[in-house]
């Protein structure tokens, strides 16, 4: 291995892990915030469909740019 993929292994973040950091981050924001009351029933379905679209997005994008380098 040269020393320029090494470098580059030791950049690398996993996008997941990055995603998790920021729903931590809000979520520790949203109760500091004294935000402790959930939305209505309606809105958290309408929530888990946009969080589902968006991890789609994410895991096609991330997909599509890892097999263009082989």
């Amino acid at each position: 291995m040269s020393e320029q993929q090494i470098d580059a292994e030791r950049r690398h973040r996993a996008p997941g892990l990055t995603v998790l950091g920021l729903v931590a981050l809000v979520v520790a924001a949203w109760g500091l915030l004294g935000g402790p009351d959930l939305p209505d029933a309606a809105d958290l379905g309408w929530i888990a469909v946009g969080t589902g679209l968006l991890i789609g997005l994410i895991l096609i994008l991330t997909g599509a740019r890892s097999s263009r380098r082989s």
